[in-house]
């Protein structure tokens, strides 16, 4: 039997709205693919923040969207930097045999991006120390590799770095050898922007109106189901958590955090108990060397106990969420003719204990929907990983 013509996608769907349905839709269209599999983040997404939804649902919505095949990017590379972040996303299509990985970029240009990732890759010792030099003089992080990089890129090329979607496409680029790249661009609202565009919105948008009870409905495919997610309390929940996890590690410990560095868990303590809110914390913990985003990942790994040894050590496996018909068989197609080298998981307790070298990776995906179900009130044994289940379509959308 011939291979299904597969084309792969790296997302969080926070939530799944129009602009990841025209995504998948042009994906399909461009690649001609039978099968769209989408490597989505877990419960904590990339920027170091709750997902408004549980992973399940969300891919739920997803498959509901056009995607056929939902799998979960580990939570030690979904919550890390863009590029541990952009190499797992890649390691697992790829070894599903994705044909086509596809990313959204506010440029739309292919040869574009490759050109600004090519010589990106060819000055990276020349960058690392411009920088470095420049945040010597006092530069924010951003502004220092914004401007070394003005050394060697065109103005056009400059003007690419400016986009958060062109920068991690920037990322994919770097990973993907066995798949084609295919680039779409964004089409609507831009990634920051706090209004609607018709029916395009970012989803920081539609996740602020959502969590004011504000309808969204015309802006998503589908709605979250209202027992999905809580408006209240979470974060309050989040910062006892934290606070918690602050006061009893060292600050040598807090500094071993993934994106943490020399100081910065010192800093943590110092400043926990002038603190009411992880927003307060992370104001201020942040710097010119020190981004909000770099920040806010350092303390949600803090409270999932990610460290540089857990990113460093971790390994990838393909976790299935959710599928339709048609991803049931691709994923059976794949299975059947040995093509993945990374372990599959559909059932967690029969699976994981056959699988020991991935153990400590999967026990943070577990331990992220604990504290998510905690944190939005859920009952921790019927929504654990133990017991949810992939969702599966019985009719292809």
């Amino acid at each position: 039997m011939e291979k299904m013509k597969s084309a792969g996608i790296i997302a969080e769907y926070n939530p799944f709205h129009n602009g990841h349905q025209y995504h998948v839709e042009e994906t399909r269209k461009q690649t001609g693919a039978d099968v769209v599999i989408a490597v989505m983040s877990g419960n904590f997404t990339q920027r170091g923040e709750l997902a408004i939804a549980d992973k399940w649902t969300r891919a739920e919505l997803a498959v509901g969207g056009g995607v056929d095949l939902v799998v979960e990017m580990p939570t030690v590379a979904a919550c890390s930097h863009a590029a541990v972040f952009a190499q797992s996303g890649v390691n697992i299509l790829q070894n599903l045999g994705a044909d086509f990985i596809s990313f959204g970029s506010e440029c739309g240009s292919l040869s574009l991006l490759q050109s600004v990732a090519d010589k990106l890759a060819d000055k990276n010792s020349f960058l690392e120390a411009s920088m470095e030099m420049r945040l010597k003089e006092g530069l924010s992080w951003p502004r220092a590799r914004q401007e070394a990089m003005k050394e060697f890129l065109t103005e056009e090329e400059s003007a690419v770095l400016a986009e958060p979607n062109n920068i991690l496409a920037l990322e994919y680029l770097k990973f993907i050898d066995s798949a084609q790249p295919v680039t779409v661009r964004r089409e609507g609202a831009g990634y920051h922007e706090m209004e609607a565009r018709g029916k395009f919105a970012s989803a920081s948008f539609i996740r602020q109106q959502i969590m004011a009870g504000e309808d969204v409905s015309s802006l998503m495919p589908q709605i979250l189901p209202a027992n999905c997610t809580d408006t209240g309390g979470r974060d309050d929940v989040l910062f006892r958590l934290t606070a918690q996890k602050i006061l009893t590690m060292t600050s040598e410990e807090l500094d071993a955090v993934s994106a943490g560095d020399t100081g910065l868990g010192n800093n943590a303590k110092k400043v926990i108990r002038n603190c009411s809110s992880l927003d307060e914390l992370a104001e201020k913990l942040k710097s010119k060397r020190y981004t909000r985003t770099r920040v806010q990942r350092f303390i949600m790994q803090i409270l999932l106990g990610i460290t540089r040894e857990d990113v460093r050590q971790r390994k990838d496996y393909v976790r299935v969420l959710a599928a339709n018909e048609k991803g049931g068989r691709y994923l059976k197609q794949v299975k059947r003719e040995e093509i993945c080298g990374l372990p599959i998981i559909t059932n967690i307790n029969k699976e994981l204990q056959n699988c020991p070298e991935i153990q400590d990776t999967i026990e943070k995906d577990i331990l992220a929907s604990d504290i998510w179900n905690l944190a939005v009130g859920r009952d921790l044994y019927q929504h654990s990983d133990f017991v949810e289940c992939v969702r599966i379509f019985r009719q292809t959308p």
